[in-house]
């Protein structure tokens, strides 16, 4: 029999049942690509993470993330999926992080080695940080009447103010809703949305706000992944970069911030938040700060 110890995180929060869910599954250097699919459909989220040790890089990393969907695919990279792994690694003390202190490690995805950081002073709860992609943000060749009618919603739940801009990198299509209100009315309609996203391959639409329900933060954002089957996602760590650059852009923040707070998952009864560090220099950059918390630990028996 082989055992895997596995731990279920709640990614970008600091409260069990609240941020993006995630497990994390150890020691997985044994598990077959059938196995690890076949784990993630049963534990049905939208990404399970599989730890692979040094050995198993390849490459100059000290460890292998590797993501799959609750359909059983292989994704390149998943940010909560990450933030978890991370998180989960501390609390087990794992690779060296036995003491109180700081941490940084090469870790090895499908989609590149990523520079992570473990802030674990207090090793209660660890801080996990890591730069997100180099930001490419343009104006999308879509006027607010024609993407309104793309999603299926009414054009007062857009700011025609602010431009819609796609991220390049990514793919991510973003807009401004003029407050809270509006963007908690948004319901777009999943089929025109994902018919609309496989024209542009856009894998992801974010609707974001210069409001919060949080005084100490920014920005409020929701995504809607209908291209990759998930409706709306409670918290996305990788559209993160794009709404820190897209606040910057657009001077809906104080440019003199070097730390933007943002939330999302609020409407799903989800809420979570990370703080994006901006990076002064002549290339916009940032860097994702996140917490997570444990919601519990198990082990995982296959003959």
């Amino acid at each position: 029999m082989r055992s895997y110890p596995i731990h279920h995180i709640d990614a970008f929060t600091s409260k069990p049942f609240e941020g993006n869910s995630t497990v994390v599954v150890f020691d997985a250097q044994t598990l077959s690509d059938g196995e690890m699919a076949k784990i993630s459909k049963e534990m049905n989220l939208s990404e399970t993470v599989f730890v692979l040790p040094q050995s198993y890089t390849g490459q100059d990393a000290d460890f292998r993330l590797r993501f799959f969907t609750a359909s059983g695919d292989e994704v390149r990279f998943c940010a909560h999926g990450a933030v978890g792994a991370l998180f989960a690694l501390a609390k087990a003390q794992k690779f060296g992080m036995d003491h109180p202190g700081q941490y940084q490690f090469q870790v090895q995805t499908n989609a590149g080695i990523h520079v992570m950081h473990v802030d674990a002073a207090n090793q209660e709860v660890p801080l996990i940080s890591y730069d997100l992609p180099q930001i490419e943000l343009s104006v999308a060749p879509y006027d607010h009447r024609e993407l309104a009618n793309e999603l299926g919603i009414e054009i007062d739940l857009l700011d025609s103010e602010r431009p819609i801009m796609l991220e390049r990198t990514n793919n991510h299509l973003y807009f401004v809703t003029p407050s809270l209100k509006e963007l908690g009315s948004l319901n777009i309609d999943q089929k025109k949305a994902k018919a609309f996203a496989e024209l542009g391959r856009v894998m992801l639409f974010c609707a974001l706000t210069p409001h919060a329900f949080d005084s100490q933060n920014q920005v409020h954002c929701r995504s809607f992944c209908p291209l990759i089957g998930i409706p709306e996602d409670p918290f996305t760590g990788s559209m993160q970069g794009g709404v820190a650059a897209y606040l910057f852009k657009q001077q809906m923040v104080d440019t003199r911030l070097s730390m933007i707070g943002s939330e999302q998952g609020h409407f799903l009864g989800r809420p979570g938040q990370v703080l994006i560090e901006i990076k002064k220099g002549p290339q916009f950059a940032c860097k994702l700060h996140a917490r997570a918390v444990m919601l519990y630990s198990a082990k995982l028996t296959l003959p």
